[in-house]
Formats: C-alpha cells, sequence, structure tokens
C-alpha cells in the first residue's frame, strides 16, 4: 500500500503533469500556428506599455505585476540552483524549452478565463473554477470544488511557507531570529491582504518593478565581471544537454535527469498550466481576452527565459565550485555572488529573497482568497484573511520538505484539470490568439461566448 501511495504521488507531482504540459504545448502552438513566436515582440510592447490607472477595478499593469508578483519567488533563485546541480548546466537548455510551450499554454489559459469570466457586483472574477463549474458539463461541480481546495492547500505551501522558509534560511539559522522574521512577514502579509485584491494589486505593482531591476542589475554585475567566459557557459548550457556527463565530469550521466529537471523546474518557476495567472487577469475591469494572453506570454518571458537565465548564468561564470547531485537551494547563489560582492552578498542575497518571497506570498494570497470564496463565499474568504499570515511563522520555523512534497502535489491536481479544462474550451480563445483575429472579431467572439 505505502508503495502504491509513493508511486501515485510520484505519478501526480511529476510525470503526469509533464505530460499533460507537452501534449497541450504542442497543441497550442499548432491551432495558434506558433503564437509565442509569432506574436512574442507585440507582448513585449503591450505589456511595458501598461500604465497604473486610477480607475475602478484592478488595471492591466496590476494584473500583470499580481501574476509576475506570484511567479517571481524564491524559486527564481533557489530552484535553478537545484536545477543545475541535479541536472547540470544543460537542465537550463530544457528549462528555455519548457518556456516556450509555457508562454502559448498561459496565453490560452488566461484568454479562457477573461472570455468565460463573470461580473458579481461592480466586480469581474473568474478563473479555472468559475469556467470547470460552467463549461464542463455534471463533471463540472465536482472538478471545480477539487480544484479550488488543490489550489487553497497549493497557497499555503508553495505560495507561502516555501518561499518564507528560503527567506529565513539563508540569513540564519537561529530558532528566535527565525519566528521574529516569520511573525514580521505575517505582519505585513495580514496589512496587506485584509484590503482585498486592490490592496495586493497595489502593493505588487509598487514592490514588483523595484524588485526585479535590483536583481537583474546583481546578476548582471556578476556577469558583466566575467563576460570573457560567457562563450564557455552557453557551451555548457547547449552541451549539457544532450550529453550531461560531458560537462559535468560524469557525476550527472542521465539525459532523463536533465530534461525532467530542467522543464519542471521552469514549470514550478512559472505556474503555466496551473491556472493560476487567470485569476488575476480576469479581475480587469476593461480587458481584452486577446491583449490579456499575450500579457501571460510576457510574463513567462520575464520570469523563466531573464530572470531563471539570469540566475543560471550568475551561477556558471561566478567559478563558484557545484556539487553536482546534490540539491542545492540559494547558498549557491550565495556563494556565486560573493565572488563579485564579498561578505554583502549575504545581506544582498537576503534582502533579493525577502523581496521575492512576499511578492509571491501577497500574489498567491489573492489566488487564495479567490478560491475561499469560489467555495463557501464572503465566510471563506474572511477565514482565509485570518489564517493565511499565521503559515508564514509556520514555514519560517519548520522543515520544508513536507510542504514541498505537499505543494508538488496539489499543484500537480490543479494542473492536471485546468490542462484538461482548457484544451476542452480552447476554441473560442484560439480564434482571439489567430494571427487573422482583429479587433472588431474579438469583440463578436467574446459577445457570443458570454450569451451562451
Amino acid at each position: 500500500m505505502k508503495d502504491f501511495l509513493l508511486f501515485l504521488e510520484n505519478l501526480i507531482s511529476g510525470m503526469l503533469p509533464l505530460t499533460f504540459l507537452v501534449l497541450a504545448g504542442a497543441i497550442f502552438t499548432y491551432k495558434t500556428k506558433a503564437v509565442q513566436f509569432r506574436r512574442f515582440f507585440a507582448s513585449l510592447k503591450f505589456s511595458l506599455s501598461q500604465k497604473s490607472t486610477q480607475e475602478d477595478g484592478i488595471s492591466a499593469k496590476g494584473a500583470i505585476c499580481n501574476s509576475l508578483a506570484a511567479t517571481v519567488g524564491t524559486g527564481n533563485i533557489a530552484g535553478v540552483a537545484a536545477a543545475i546541480t541535479v541536472g547540470g548546466a544543460g537542465a537550463v537548455f530544457w528549462m528555455w524549452v519548457s518556456a516556450f510551450f509555457s508562454m502559448v499554454i498561459k496565453a490560452v489559459e488566461i484568454t479562457v478565463a477573461v472570455l468565460y469570466r463573470k461580473k458579481i457586483g461592480q466586480e469581474y472574477i473568474g478563473g479555472p473554477m468559475y469556467y470547470i463549474k460552467e463549461k464542463m458539463g455534471k463533471a463540472g461541480g465536482c472538478l471545480s470544488a477539487i480544484f479550488s481546495i488543490s489550489c487553497i492547500l497549493s497557497t499555503f505551501t508553495t505560495g507561502n511557507i516555501t518561499q518564507i522558509n528560503a527567506c529565513v534560511s539563508v540569513a540564519t539559522q537561529n530558532g528566535f531570529i527565525k519566528f521574529l522574521i516569520g511573525l514580521g512577514f505575517a505582519l505585513v502579509v495580514a496589512f496587506v491582504i485584509i484590503g482585498g485584491a486592490k490592496k495586493i494589486t497595489k502593493f505588487t505593482t509598487a514592490v514588483l518593478p523595484l524588485m526585479a531591476v535590483l536583481y537583474i542589475v546583481f546578476c548582471l554585475s556578476v556577469i558583466i565581471k566575467n563576460i570573457s567566459l560567457i562563450d564557455d557557459a552557453f557551451f555548457s548550457i547547449i552541451k549539457g544537454a544532450f550529453k550531461p556527463s560531458a560537462v559535468t565530469g560524469g557525476a550527472v550521466g542521465s539525459l532523463y535527469t536533465t530534461v525532467i529537471t530542467g522543464a519542471q523546474k521552469g514549470v514550478f518557476s512559472n505556474e503555466a498550466g496551473l491556472g493560476t495567472s487567470g485569476l488575476a487577469h480576469a479581475m480587469v475591469k476593461k480587458a481584452s481576452p486577446k491583449t490579456q494572453g499575450l500579457f501571460g506570454m510576457f510574463e513567462v518571458f520575464v520570469d523563466t527565459l531573464l530572470i531563471c537565465t539570469l540566475t543560471a548564468l550568475t551561477i556558471l561564470l561566478s567559478g563558484v565550485i557545484i556539487d553536482y547531485n546534490s540539491v542545492a537551494s540559494s547558498e549557491l547563489v550565495n556563494e556565486a555572488l560573493s565572488f563579485t560582492y564579498g561578505a554583502f552578498s549575504k545581506p544582498i542575497l537576503t534582502v533579493m529573497l525577502c523581496l521575492f518571497g512576499i511578492s509571491s506570498i501577497l500574489g498567491w494570497a489573492n489566488y487564495g482568497i479567490t478560491a475561499s470564496r469560489f467555495l463557501i463565499g464572503k465566510k471563506g474568504e474572511r477565514i482565509f484573511v485570518l489564517v493565511y499570515p499565521l503559515f508564514c511563522i509556520v514555514g519560517a520555523l519548520i522543515s520544508v520538505s513536507a510542504a514541498w512534497r505537499i505543494a508538488e502535489f496539489f499543484n500537480g491536481i490543479m494542473l492536471i484539470i485546468n490542462i484538461f479544462a482548457i484544451i476542452y474550451l480552447s476554441k473560442n480563445a484560439v480564434l482571439q490568439l489567430e494571427e487573422s483575429s482583429n479587433d472588431k472579431k474579438d469583440r463578436k467572439i467574446t459577445k457570443s461566448v458570454r450569451k451562451t
């Protein structure tokens, strides 16, 4: 029985979600005529040109920042370090490959979320639990409930415990100081989430750009200092992607391990397929389904192709000794930064992890609030807001391995249900993302969808 449960956990946490992602990525790439390549620069242009507005409701920029806040977390630092030590430098290449599949999946799932969202009072609300319940027939009610429960549990683990644990582990090993850090995080989180989605989005819109720019600057300084080695770094990534033993001295010999590790860490980082970004983008008051889908492509680019790549190059160019087949975390990035910043590397990384951590915790809080409201109504939302900050203290004090296992398991359930749903509902989303689609046609499709 124990062996069967372990097999089931590994299946739902790893291989099955990855299979669904590859399948969905291939289907959507074909159906949208490779929109992630055709409209890549358009997605950058649309996303970077967005400005904060004072109108009621969530702005497009706010949705982008909330979604990025949830995805750009400690996984961009600790997750990349783990990928390189387990799968070698070649894991970075497969992280890039998974990102291109993730871009089209995010574009479709966000477009579906906006197409099938609902207006409640003056607010828009939507996401997987809504389109699953409304459009998936008799099984929709049960599947949407399972998705919502999994989302709440993932919010407590992926979005909270694992984030805060990565922050405190690099800062200190003193139990009392860990408690104080956890308490500090809990107070900040409680203060922000009491204000609901608007206050969370306002906070992430203010913090995220600063956080991203600071981290990019710190990484670029290491890369520029060692720019003469850049060719060797890319050579090790490309060659290691197909023959990992050649660049790890035989320490990583399995191509399967390299591929799986890189793909899994990429997906964990950008959250494509989970449907969570759709929860944020469905709240945008003046939302075009097609444009919101393009924003999703931009989010994957920033998270995986930009920030994860900068972390990987910082490690590979710094000269730090990599202990392959051990599962490294943020301490490897700390060592890499120390070659440039010396004793200042630890406080710099601690600040970065805290910024990344708080942004992810708050970004995921929005998802947990939506899922709780879907299940129990306003009462569920109030309970979540009271309980969620306490998990910052839990995450600061406990060993996080069990939380990771829970997070990966329930993320797997969310992904499997959501991927199945968006494949089933993708027809109108694909029409929105097709090259021939225009604004007039988009409005016609949207009106037609919302009448059905």
